[in-house]
């Protein structure tokens, strides 16, 4: 299937015009730990223990058409969002944005991305090949998947909790990004639209800001284990 015009100039712009001088500035600035919470319905068992609510497993094909799941991520921080090949604003701007968070990381393996098109019926792997090949995505982990629809839209409302929107009766979007733990948890849901530079910058300072309370508490697991 022919990409749309739309997408072709966002991709190249994605290319041109990721935001360097944020990157700048986020490298400037100073994170303090803050605990993440745990985010999703929970239940208190007889014995006074709290389930919290996993994100379940779903079956993908990557950019290169392999077969994936959840548990390929097993044992990483995993950052999830949704997104369509054709959208023409918010998915190329949301994907920006989490390509200056996967710069951040780039040296870090077990923080991994998850891009899962919600229009998969559009988006064949050759589609979501050409994305992916715009954000250099294996070079900065960064995985673009699609699937069955069915399986994609219960997983994107269920199990991430994402899928706010929707467009007409079958159709959802959404622009934030999930943040989820090596124990399937999800830990944060954030925003990555802005009106402004300024804003733009904020709000991946924030995402990265999670990230790095993630790996925090994960390095005072190891050294209680010690």
């Amino acid at each position: 299937m022919k990409i749309s015009s739309n997408y072709k100039v966002a991709a190249i712009a994605a290319l041109i015009i990721l935001p360097a001088l944020g990157i700048f500035f986020l490298g400037n600035l100073k994170w303090v730990h803050k605990p993440l919470p745990i985010l999703g319905e929970r239940e208190v068992v007889a014995n006074g223990d709290t389930i919290y609510h996993k994100v379940g497993d779903v079956v993908l094909y990557n950019q290169h058409g392999q077969k994936i799941s959840l548990t390929d991520f097993d044992s990483s921080i995993l950052l999830v969002n949704i997104f369509f090949a054709s959208c023409p604003e918010v998915c190329p701007e949301m994907n920006k944005q989490l390509q200056s968070v996967a710069e951040k990381f780039q040296n870090e393996p077990q923080v991994k991305f998850l891009t899962v098109s919600i229009d998969p019926e559009s988006d064949s792997v050759p589609v979501i090949a050409n994305y992916a090949k715009a954000f250099k995505a294996d070079l900065y982990k960064r995985t673009f998947a699609t699937g069955s629809k069915a399986e994609i839209y219960d997983w994107a409302i269920n199990d991430v909790l994402l899928a706010t929107e929707q467009r007409g009766s079958d159709f959802i979007h959404d622009d934030r990004v999930v943040i989820i733990d090596k124990d399937h948890r999800i830990r944060g849901i954030l925003p990555t639209r802005a009106k402004t530079n300024s804003e733009r910058i904020e709000l991946i300072r924030r995402i990265i800001d999670d990230i790095e309370n993630l790996k925090y508490e994960y390095r005072e697991k190891s050294l209680d284990k010690r």
